[in-house]
């Protein structure tokens, strides 16, 4: 089952930690494990590479590479939030790797 979370209420930029650890466990919440998430990213024109590892790569690395790009769908992703993520991920598992 789809579960979706738009994130509009942090638009437009993801910045700082607490924002950070809130998007994190709202998304916990709706158990990517075993449900599709659907993260709408829509109206964040910005986001930290330090969030974008603290959300979505620290999920990479509890779920996973497969349920994540499995169950994690992020929708409406502007290039340059795109690119923080990817870094984000990357950075994650190379911490992980240590």
């Amino acid at each position: 089952m789809d579960k979706n979370l738009d994130l509009s209420q942090y638009a437009p930029i993801i910045s700082d930690k607490t924002m950070g650890q809130e998007i994190y466990e709202r998304i916990k919440e709706l158990d990517p494990m075993t449900n599709k998430v659907v993260v709408d990213l829509s109206s964040i024109k910005a986001m930290t590479t330090f969030c974008a590892k603290q959300i979505f790569g620290r999920l990479y690395v509890e779920l996973s590479s497969t349920v994540f790009y499995n169950n994690v769908i992020l929708k409406n992703v502007a290039e340059d939030v795109k690119f923080s993520i990817n870094y984000g991920v990357k950075s994650a598992v190379d911490d992980a790797g240590k």
